[in-house]
C-alpha cells in the first residue's frame, strides 16, 4: 500500500504543478475552443474526473504497475470498472498485493498470449468495454488480434503535449510516433483526419490548424515529404486548416514566422507559428520528437498523454520508459475520448429525407450472368427480396435465337414476382452488357432503356437491338437492357442500365497501345469498380470526385482500375485484355507464344476464346478455380497449389502498383472487392504486398445489386439524370429518336 500511496501522491504533485502552470498561461491558447479548455496535458486528469467514469480492460492483467496505474485512475474518478484478461494465479497474486476491490468476475482467465489476446478481442466486441489497456503481454500478439477491430484503414498514435519552450507552453498534439511505419500519401491523410478527431473531441478545437512538417516549405523532387505536403495542403478540409510543408519552428513559434516571414503555401497565414497538430513526414522523425520530448518530462519541462485511435475503443500501449505521469495522464486522455465519442451524436447522410412522403421507390434488379439469374427488389436502400436462379444464358446464336433467350428469361423473372406477390414496382434497373461504342466515349452513369411519355412506356430500340443483336462481345450482361425494356412495357415503368462494362473515361495516353491500328479502350467491371469507390468515399468522408483512388474487382474476371477525380481514367481490359491472371482467364500471355497458338491448329476462333477465358487462370494449372478448395490442398502441403495461387496474388499486386501510377502517385487508398477477398488467404496476401503504397479497404459484399437500385433511384428522385445512347448503329424502325 506504502508505494499505491507514492504513485498517488506522484501524481497528485504533478498534476497541481501543472495546474499552476496552466493558470498562468491562460489565454496563450489557440482559438475555436469549445467548453472545456484544456490549457496544459495534466489538465485531463481533472477533466477525465467530471465525466462518467469508464470500464478499462487491463491485457495481460498481472503485473502490479499497472494495477496501481488504474486503480491511480479510479481514485481520480476516471475508471469505475476494472477487468483484467490473463493467467488465474498472477492475476489473483497481483490483486492481493496491490489491495484493489475487485469483483471476481472481473477477473477473466486465459493461458498464453495467444489466448489472452483473442479474449481481450471477444470481449470488446461483446460491448461494455471503454478502454483497452495493453498489460504484460507480447505487443505484437495484441496487436495483431486488435487490427481484427480497427474500423479504419489506418491505425495510428496520437500524442497531446506541453513544453513550456514549444508554442508558448500550449498544448499540441504530435502524430505518429510509435504505429504507422510507413508514411504515404493516403498513410498521411489518414494520420490527419484521427489526430483532428482527437483535437476537437478531447481539446475542444473545432477546426484545428494542421502543420505538415517537412525540412523545407518549398518543393524538393528528392525530399517526398515537400510535395505531399504541397498536396495535403491543397486539399479541401471542410473541419480543419492544413499547412505544409513546413519547418518545425515555422510551424510552432511566431517569432520565426516574424524573422523568416509567411512561406507562399496554402493558409500559411492561418497555420504557421500557431499549429495545433503536428504531422510528421515519417515515424523515425515523429519518434526522434517524442524522445525528446520524453526528455524533458524526466525534468519536469514537458507532459504527454498517448492514445491509439483507429479501434471502436481507445487502445493503450505504454512504454516501459514512460513515467507515472505520462501513465495516468494517457488513461485520462482515453477515457475523455472514449466518453466523448460516445456522446457525439450518431449522423447519417441520406439523399433525400422521405418523412411525410409515403413509401419509398421500389426497383427491381436484374442482373444476368453466365450460369445464373439474379433478381432483387429494393425499396429505397433496403433489399426487400432477392433471389439467384440456376440459369445457363445462350451466347450467340441467331437473331431468333437470341430473342427466345430473352424471352425465356422474362418468363423466370414473372415466376419469381409472382412467388413475391409484389405489385408495385417503380422502376426497372438492370445489368448494361456490351453496347457498340459510339464515336465519342461511353461514360459512366446511368442509361435510359424505356421512359413513360403521355403515360405510355416508349421503348429505347436502338439500344436495345444494338445490345442483343450486335454486341462488342459476346457476354451475358448483353441480355440485361432487352429484358428490362420487356418488363418495362408489361409493368408500366421505366427501365435503366447502370455503369455498363464499356463506360470508357481514359486518359488520352491510355488510350496508346503500342501498335497504331489497335486503340485500347476500356472494357472493366465498372459497374462493381464505381460502386465500391462511391462506399469507400463516403467512409472516407469526401467526394468522390475529390479523391483519387485504386479499386480492384477480384472475381472471375479481375479489374484493377486507376480513379482520379472519380473518372476511371486507366485500368487492364478485363477480358482479352491482359492484366493479371484470374481463377478462370488467363490475363497477359507473352505474345509470341500466343501468336504460335493462334496458328497451331489446334483451336478455331471461338474455340481459343473459350480456352483463354474458361479454361485458363488457376483452373488450367490446378484443374480448380475454387479458392476454398485451393486452400484446402496449400493446408495439406501442396506446393504447386501455393505456388500458382501466390503468382496470381503477386500479378494483382504489381497491377495495383501500375495503376497507382495511373492514379497520380497521391492516392488515398487500394479498394478491394469481389469474391476472391472473401479469401483471408488472398486478402492478407495482398495486403503484404501493397500495403506499403496506400492504405487498403476491403469490401467482400457483393455491392452491384445495390449500385443497380441505386441508379435508378437517384434518377426517380431527380438526383442525377439519364443518359441517352448514342447508337453508332442505324436506329430500328420505330425505336425512339
Amino acid at each position: 500500500m506504502l508505494q499505491l500511496e507514492f504513485v498517488r501522491l506522484a501524481t497528485i504533485r504533478s498534476w497541481a504543478r501543472g495546474r499552476n502552470h496552466s493558470m498562468e498561461a491562460k489565454g496563450q491558447g489557440c482559438g475555436d475552443r469549445g467548453g472545456d479548455e484544456i490549457a496544459r496535458v495534466l489538465d485531463l486528469i481533472e477533466l477525465a474526473g467530471r465525466l462518467p467514469s469508464s470500464t478499462v480492460l487491463v491485457a495481460g492483467g498481472h503485473r502490479v504497475e499497472d494495477l496501481r496505474l488504474v486503480e491511480s485512475a479510479r481514485d481520480h474518478g476516471i475508471v469505475e470498472r476494472i477487468v483484467l484478461v490473463g493467467a488465474e494465479r498472477p492475476l489473483r497474486e497481483a490483486v492481493a498485493e496491490v489491495g484493489i476491490d475487485l469483483s471476481p468476475q472481473d477477473m477473466i482467465p486465459a493461458q498464453g498470449d495467444e489466448e489472452i489476446a483473442r479474449a481481450t478481442v471477444e470481449l470488446v466486441r461483446a460491448g461494455g468495454i471503454d478502454i483497452v489497456l495493453k498489460g504484460g503481454i507480447s505487443t505484437p500478439i495484441l496487436n495483431r488480434h486488435m487490427l481484427a477491430l480497427a474500423h479504419r484503414p489506418t491505425v495510428s498514435l496520437v500524442t497531446i503535449f506541453d513544453a513550456a519552450c514549444i508554442a508558448g507552453g500550449r498544448p499540441l498534439i504530435l502524430t505518429d510516433p510509435g504505429v504507422t511505419t510507413v508514411c504515404n500519401f493516403g498513410r498521411l491523410i489518414d494520420l490527419i483526419r484521427n489526430a483532428l478527431e482527437v483535437a476537437q473531441l478531447v481539446l475542444g478545437i473545432q477546426r484545428p490548424r494542421v502543420a505538415v512538417l517537412s525540412a523545407n516549405e518549398k518543393q524538393v523532387p528528392s525530399l517526398p515529404s515537400t510535395w505531399m505536403g504541397l498536396e495535403l495542403a491543397r486539399r479541401s478540409w471542410p473541419d480543419a486548416l492544413v499547412c505544409g510543408p513546413l519547418s518545425f519552428d515555422l510551424a510552432t513559434d511566431p517569432e520565426s514566422v516574424s524573422i523568416k516571414g509567411l512561406p507562399d503555401l496554402p493558409h500559411a497565414g492561418d497555420v504557421a507559428g500557431q499549429a495545433d497538430v503536428l504531422v510528421c513526414p515519417g515515424i523515425d522523425t515523429a519518434n526522434v520528437l517524442y524522445k525528446f520530448l520524453s526528455a524533458l518530462n524526466k525534468y519536469g519541462e514537458a507532459s504527454l498523454a498517448n492514445v491509439t485511435v483507429g479501434f471502436p475503443v481507445p487502445y493503450i500501449i505504454l512504454s516501459r520508459s514512460d513515467s507515472v505521469e505520462v501513465r495516468l495522464a494517457s488513461l485520462a486522455l482515453s477515457a475523455v475520448y472514449a466518453q466523448r465519442t460516445r456522446q457525439r451524436p450518431a449522423t447519417s447522410i441520406r439523399a433525400r429525407d422521405r418523412e411525410g412522403e409515403g413509401p419509398g421507390y421500389r426497383i427491381l434488379v436484374v442482373n444476368p450472368g453466365s450460369t445464373s439469374l439474379k433478381v432483387a427488389l429494393f425499396e429505397d436502400e433496403s433489399c426487400l427480396r432477392e433471389e439467384e436462379m440456376v440459369h445457363e444464358i445462350l451466347l450467340g446464336g441467331t437473331s431468333n435465337q437470341r430473342q427466345a433467350e430473352v424471352a425465356e428469361l422474362l418468363r423466370l423473372v414473372r415466376e419469381m414476382l409472382r412467388r413475391w406477390g409484389e405489385e408495385r414496382i417503380d422502376a426497372i434497373s438492370a445489368r448494361g452488357g456490351f453496347l457498340p461504342r459510339p464515336k465519342g466515349k461511353l461514360s459512366g452513369g446511368v442509361y435510359l432503356v424505356a421512359e413513360k411519355r403521355e403515360g405510355k412506356v416508349v421503348v429505347d430500340e436502338a439500344l436495345v437491338s444494338a445490345v442483343r443483336d450486335f454486341p462488342e462481345r459476346e457476354h451475358a450482361s448483353n441480355y440485361g437492357a432487352p429484358v428490362a425494356a420487356a418488363l418495362a412495357q408489361e409493368i408500366g415503368a421505366p427501365a435503366f442500365i447502370v455503369d455498363p462494362v464499356v463506360v470508357d473515361e481514359f486518359a488520352p495516353e491510355a488510350e496508346i497501345s503500342g501498335y497504331e491500328p489497335i486503340v485500347r479502350r476500356s472494357v472493366s467491371h465498372a459497374l462493381s469498380i464505381r460502386a465500391v469507390a462511391r462506399k469507400a468515399a463516403r467512409e472516407i468522408g469526401r467526394p468522390l470526385e475529390d479523391l483519387h483512388l485504386v479499386v480492384a474487382h477480384l472475381g472471375g474476371g479481375i479489374t484493377v482500375a486507376a480513379l482520379r477525380g472519380g473518372k476511371m481514367v486507366d485500368n487492364n481490359i478485363a477480358l482479352l485484355g491482359g492484366g493479371p491472371f484470374t481463377p478462370q482467364r488467363a490475363g497477359d500471355l507473352p505474345l509470341g507464344d500466343l501468336i504460335d497458338l493462334c496458328y497451331s491448329g489446334r483451336f478455331d476462333r471461338d474455340q481459343l476464346i473459350q480456352e483463354l477465358t474458361k479454361r485458363g487462370g488457376l483452373r488450367s494449372y490446378l484443374g480448380t478455380d475454387r479458392m476454398e478448395e485451393i486452400e484446402r490442398r496449400i493446408a495439406e502441403g501442396d506446393s504447386q497449389a501455393e505456388l500458382v495461387a501466390r503468382a496470381m496474388v503477386y500479378q494483382i499486386a504489381k497491377e495495383i502498383g501500375k495503376a497507382l501510377v495511373a492514379a497520380g502517385g497521391d492516392v488515398e487508398a487500394i479498394v478491394l472487392t469481389g469474391g476472391l477477398v472473401r479469401s483471408e488467404w488472398i486478402q492478407n496476401s495482398l495486403r503484404r504486398l501493397v500495403g506499403r503504397l496506400a492504405p487498403v479497404m476491403v469490401y467482400a459484399d457483393n455491392l452491384e445489386m445495390a449500385a443497380l437500385a441505386a441508379g435508378a433511384r437517384e434518377v426517380l428522385s431527380g438526383q442525377r439524370t439519364a443518359f441517352r445512347y448514342a447508337s453508332p448503329l442505324p436506329t430500328p424502325a420505330g425505336g425512339a429518336p
